[in-house]
C-alpha cells in the first residue's frame, strides 16, 4: 500500500481518540449553534435545518420526506413530524408528487422565504467567523473527510453486532 493512502492516525491510538474527542466537541458545539440560531427566529433545532436544506436545494421542487431525511441523515418519522409542525406554522406547503401519489413534495412558502432571508446576513457572518482561514483546498478536505465519516459510521455500528 502506498504511504499516502495509509490511514492518516494509523498505529496512534491516541491521536485517533484525541481526533475523535474533538469531532464530537465540534459536532456538539455546532448543534448548539443552531439550536442558539433557531430559538433566536422562534424555530426548533431540526425545523431550521429543515428549512435551510430546502433554501439551498432551490429550485429543485422534488424533495420529498424520504429525500430530505436522507439528507439531513435523520430518520423519515423524525422529518415527518417536524415537516407537520411547520406546515401548521405555514413556513411548508406540501403538494402531490405527481410521479407517486402516496408521496408529497415540500415547498417554502412566502413567509419562510422571508424568514430565511432575513436571517441570513447573521448565517454569514456567523460562516465567516467559523470557516475563518480555512482554504478552499481546507474545507474541499473537511467535507471529503466529513462525507466518508458519515457513511463509514452508519456501516461501523455493524461492526458492534458481529
Amino acid at each position: 500500500m502506498p504511504r499516502n493512502s495509509q490511514p492518516a492516525l494509523h498505529g496512534r491510538p491516541d491521536d485517533l481518540r484525541g481526533f475523535i474527542a474533538d469531532l464530537f466537541a465540534a459536532a456538539a458545539g455546532m448543534q448548539a449553534l443552531r439550536r442558539a440560531i433557531g430559538k433566536s427566529i422562534g424555530l426548533g433545532s431540526m425545523e431550521l435545518a429543515i428549512l435551510l436544506a430546502l433554501w439551498r436545494l432551490r429550485p429543485r421542487t422534488d424533495v420529498g420526506i424520504k429525500f430530505l431525511a436522507e439528507h439531513l441523515h435523520v430518520a423519515g418519522p423524525h422529518i415527518t413530524d417536524e415537516v407537520s409542525r411547520l406546515v401548521r406554522r405555514k413556513y411548508l406547503l406540501k403538494a402531490a408528487d405527481p410521479l407517486d401519489k402516496r408521496a408529497v413534495n415540500l415547498r417554502l412558502t412566502a413567509k419562510a422565504l422571508a424568514l430565511l432571508g432575513a436571517v441570513a446576513p447573521d448565517l454569514d457572518k456567523i460562516n465567516a467567523h467559523l470557516f475563518e482561514g480555512v482554504t478552499t483546498r481546507d474545507f474541499r478536505i473537511l467535507r471529503s473527510s466529513f462525507q466518508r465519516l458519515i457513511v463509514r459510521s452508519a456501516s461501523a455500528k455493524d461492526l458492534l453486532e458481529s
